[in-house]
């Protein structure tokens, strides 16, 4: 069941695709660039998202089918001085400091620069368009790319992959992309949101306890110690073993039926 949009002309469209939430940035005249307005109702549509307990997976696409996102809107940052130039960018950067539990995926539906790029990063999962490409051109504009290029995009593709997209500002293509692991699944233009769709209902059907803890304790493990990654992981088994869901999935397979989640989690003793 798809539900009508909250704000069809707003800079954020909402609209929700059964347990999947769509979130659409809405300024396809500016390349889906991103100002402070932007950047904070996509904040605020992410932690209410993240709330919901109707909600169990995020789709994050744009409008039109030239760009997901220019990044910060560098008119609107060349007319701000001093300490507070970059508004749009520092919005980036709060709004995605934190990562929502729940699972994101990002519909990449053209070009993903700077800031947009960043918004792919924050993702679990990607799916781009044939024709979408990806860059860190902050270099080529005196500017810094502080909403977490320099920090998750090493961690993503390597860092000699990573150093060569943030030194040089270069483009790379759809397909590099999907060889270098920046992107999950290359789709034929316009099919892209479809197909994050499906694979946010596919997620969605799955227990959320085990969804949240599973994301948790897999981005815990990728800076932590072996000592560290283990205690994480022993302490999300025991709030998953604790939730009901627990039961239910097992119970489910053996009377031949579909799991009816609860969504109850237990936090970690």
């Amino acid at each position: 069941m798809t539900t009508a949009p909250t704000d069809p002309d707003g800079v954020l469209i909402v609209t929700d695709q059964d347990a999947v939430r769509v979130l659409t940035l809405n300024r396809p005249a500016v390349l889906n660039a991103i100002d402070p307005d932007l950047g904070a109702a996509l904040g605020t549509a992410l932690a209410a998202a993240d709330r919901d307990p109707a909600v169990r997976c995020i789709v994050l696409t744009a409008s039109g089918t030239r760009a997901f996102s220019a990044g910060g809107d560098l008119k609107k940052m060349s007319q701000t001085d001093g300490p507070t130039m970059g508004g749009g960018s520092r919005a980036i950067t709060e709004a995605l400091q934190q990562r929502p539990r729940k699972p994101v995926i990002a519909a990449v539906n053209g070009l993903a620069y700077g800031g947009g790029l960043e918004l792919v990063l924050a993702c679990d999962l990607a799916v781009c368009a044939e024709h979408a490409t990806f860059a860190l051109p902050e270099v080529r504009r005196g500017i810094l790319a502080s909403g977490g290029g320099l920090v998750r995009l090493p961690r993503l593709i390597g860092q000699r992959r990573a150093l060569q997209m943030i030194l040089t500002g270069a483009p790379i293509d759809a397909a590099t992309a999907l060889a270098w692991g920046l992107v999950n699944e290359v789709a034929s233009a316009g099919t892209e949101l479809e197909v994050a769709i499906a694979l946010g209902r596919a997620i969605a059907a799955n227990a959320p306890g085990s969804l949240r803890w599973s994301k948790e304790t897999a981005y815990a493990a990728i800076a932590a110690t072996d000592e560290e990654a283990w205690r994480t992981n022993d302490q999300a088994l025991e709030a998953v073993r604790r939730s009901p869901d627990a039961q239910e999935g097992p119970r489910a397979f053996a009377e031949g039926r579909p799991p009816v989640w609860s969504g109850t989690e237990a936090d970690p003793i």
